[in-house]
């Protein structure tokens, strides 16, 4: 399931290094890009939704595997376009498969954990994101300069022996068709697993996507350093993601978010507030790694609230994505008119409020230790 999970994020993350190249062969304009992205982004949340309603209706194996083979069809037909039209639709065939992955995938690796061991679990498969990403961008690095084509190639053939795979293993049986708690369990979906969730969509979508910008201006930083120091947080964000998975099966889920969101306010006050630029960008630097941390928890919550209801599961990521783009539009606007310094300091403390959040938890401790 982390292979899968890999894979299809590498699916999804090749269009933004490839694009340039991409556009220059096939005279693509600055809006064919930004439309390009677009279609990517909303096959990616219609994907969400049909591969939550694919995992209660087919079960696991079937809701991974078959989104994983359309993510390989699509990848091959973006390899072989020639215009705009196939490259466009190639897009939103490759977000539909990549996208509806995600309910099987996070349902199974769930499942397949022990209850004890859950958090952990999905601190692994959140590091099966971020390879997913680092291997997206090895993979332009490594064939974009003699063919972008290659890479998305490449990447058919990493989904395809990941299907392949997932039609061997052994796998948990299909959850709970919808029941008459549904709207109990929708309300549980917009309480703490959305609200941490979302705070990480907005803080990685939207926060720390201007961090390399903001480190330009405000520090000095030439473009270079700046995604080599965003390379930086990227690494240390694995090891934030098992510590949060580790932490939230030793304290609780909830506990594990609000004492994140405390971290991540106090840091993200000081890298937009403090006027030295060495301890601006250290603090800078926890602030992305710790970004990460929330969304292993936030995934560990939605297995807790809703996780046995599968189709919820789709409904909860296309929440978090929609959450994270309209955060980024937002940065966008706001900085346009007040300026980049007050804006990115708001959004970087906004996370301080989900100290709120472990109020009904008492000591904090999962369930199972609390219940002895």
């Amino acid at each position: 399931m982390n292979a899968g999970y890999l894979a299809a994020t590498t699916a999804e993350s090749l269009l933004a290094p490839v694009l340039p190249l991409a556009s220059r062969e096939l005279r693509l304009s600055v809006g064919d890009a930004g439309l390009a992205l677009a279609c990517l982004a909303a096959a990616i949340a219609v994907g969400n939704l049909a591969g939550g309603a694919a995992l209660v209706r087919l079960g696991p194996r079937a809701g991974a595997v078959g989104p994983l083979l359309v993510a390989a069809a699509a990848l091959a037909l973006v390899s072989t376009a020639h215009g705009r039209a196939a490259f466009l639709a190639g897009q939103a065939l490759v977000g539909l498969g990549a996208g509806g992955f995600f309910a099987s995938g996070l349902f199974a690796a769930g499942a397949m954990a022990d209850p004890g061991r859950r958090g952990s679990a999905m601190g692994l498969f959140g590091i099966s994101f971020s390879a997913g990403l680092a291997l997206a961008a090895a993979l332009a690095a490594l064939t974009g300069q003699r063919s972008w084509r290659l890479a998305f190639l490449a990447s058919a053939v990493v989904c395809l022996a990941s299907a392949a795979a997932l039609a061997l293993v052994r796998m948990p049986g299909r959850p709970d068709p919808p029941g008459p708690d549904g709207r109990g369990a929708l309300r549980r979906l917009m309480g703490a697993p959305l609200a941490v969730g979302g705070t990480a969509a907005a803080s990685q979508y939207g926060t720390v996507s201007f961090l390399p910008t903001f480190a330009v201006a405000a520090w000095g930083l030439s473009p270079q350093a700046a995604a080599a120091w965003l390379g930086v947080a990227r690494a240390l964000s694995i090891a934030a993601k098992l510590l949060a998975g580790s932490r939230a099966d030793r304290r609780g889920a909830r506990a594990t978010a609000a004492r994140t969101g405390l971290l991540l306010a106090a840091t993200g006050l000081a890298w937009t507030a403090l006027p030295a630029a060495w301890a601006a960008l250290a603090a800078a630097l926890v602030f992305a790694a710790a970004v990460s941390a929330l969304g292993p928890v936030a995934n560990a919550l939605a297995l807790e609230g809703f996780g046995a209801r599968g189709a919820l599961l789709g409904v909860f990521r296309s929440a978090q994505i929609a959450v994270g783009s309209a955060a980024s539009a937002a940065i966008g606007a706001a900085a346009s008119h007040v300026g980049l310094r007050p804006t990115l300091l708001v959004a970087a403390v906004l996370p301080g409020a989900l100290a709120l959040i472990d109020r009904r938890t008492g000591t904090g401790r999962p369930p199972a230790a609390r219940d002895g």
